[in-house]
């Protein structure tokens, strides 16, 4: 609904605030979840590495731009009519604008560098190698231009969200947005490819290649809400924008947990994939079980997963900690990403238990 004259009534009621509130709270326990349980996995098997680090800021910054965005946008008129917020909230409402975009980009540019950081660790081909190197390099020099133009975009810098002030110069922001945009989705397409024709050229079944191209190439849909936002940058320029925006801000929050969520997932898969099965063998056990006198009190063997053994030594319980250990050869080009089970006492053990050759399995 467009004004004509005055402004009705029913037009300056219009609000997609409870909506802003809503899309922008979902992704900080997703972005959490996720990264909480990478932690985890990693934990058991290793010490955390760079590109764990690097997955850790890049999800604290995410959360930034959630928590911006909540904090500056529908208090501030954020997805209202323009004619319907005062001045001074459209100026914090701008403001905000200038923070939320820091958190942005440092969230989409450190969520890159923690995907080419576990290539570099995953995959061994020389030239693969390189080509990680060189990306992670562009990306680096990437996040220091943007924050170089949003520093020094605007003489004076307030003149961002403040250009009421007098005499001020800034660059084309729907320019610059596009910019950033259009480069961080080129770059994005060239991450999530560079893996492809290593894993195909793996020696191993189809299936397995299947697996693995499934796991390292699902940040392509990444790239779907890069290109959706695309078609919402020229509301930043629009005469009404703190209604037009509304769109782009929800696109700006979810394309880094969409990042997160598919970076995260390799390392998470199997525990997943675990978890369903016991739930699953669970729930059907209890299916096949209702009704049946005394199978209550004896353990049920279509509960257990394929993937967790029960000691004979009852004295000394342990359990398998499961290490996801990868392992993508270059020379040989035999081996794939292989889940290496130890055996760990939970309670009293002075025992060391030995890997089993037979508790290893591929995908």
């Amino acid at each position: 609904m467009e004004p004509t004259s005055a402004p009705s009534a029913e037009y300056l009621a219009e609000s997609k605030t409870t909506l802003l509130n809503v899309l922008y709270s979902i992704p900080i326990p997703l972005e959490l979840t996720s990264t909480s349980l990478r932690l985890w996995v990693r934990s058991r098997s290793t010490s955390l590495a760079f590109d764990d680090y690097l997955m850790i800021w890049a999800t604290i910054t995410s959360i930034g731009v959630c928590v911006c965005g909540l904090v500056y946008g529908p208090p501030y008129g954020l997805g209202r009519h323009l004619a319907a917020v005062p001045l001074e909230h459209v100026q914090m409402l701008l403001l905000g604008d200038y923070i939320f975009s820091h958190f942005y980009n440092m969230a989409i540019a450190c969520t890159k560098l923690s995907v080419l950081a576990l290539y570099y660790h995953v995959f061994e081909k020389p030239k693969l190698r390189i080509a990680v190197v060189a990306t992670f390099t562009f990306v680096v020099a990437w996040i220091i231009i943007m924050e170089v133009i949003l520093g020094f975009g605007c003489r004076p810098i307030r003149a961002w969200w403040h250009a009421a002030d007098g005499d001020f110069t800034c660059v084309d922001k729907v320019a610059f947005t596009f910019f950033t945009n259009i480069t961080n989705l080129t770059t994005d397409l060239w991450i999530f490819a560079m893996p492809i024709p290593t894993i195909l050229g793996l020696n191993v079944a189809k299936e397995k290649r299947i697996s693995l191209l499934f796991l390292f190439t699902i940040g392509f849909g990444t790239c779907a809400i890069s290109a959706a936002r695309l078609t919402f940058i020229v509301g930043a320029g629009a005469e009404d924008f703190t209604w037009t925006m509304a769109s782009l801000g929800i696109m700006s929050a979810w394309e880094p947990c969409g990042g997160i969520l598919c970076a995260n997932l390799p390392m998470v898969y199997r525990y997943l994939k675990d978890i369903f099965r016991t739930v699953k063998a669970t729930v059907q056990s209890s299916k096949n079980t209702a009704g049946t006198s005394g199978l209550s009190e004896r353990p049920s063997q279509t509960a257990l997963s394929n993937d967790w053994k029960r000691l004979h030594n009852t004295d000394n319980l342990a359990t398998y900690e499961r290490q996801a250990t990868w392992e993508i050869s270059s020379s040989s080009m035999t081996s794939t990403v292989v889940p290496d089970y130890e055996m760990r006492p939970m309670m009293r053990s002075q025992h060391t238990l030995a890997r089993s050759k037979d508790s290893l399995r591929t995908y």
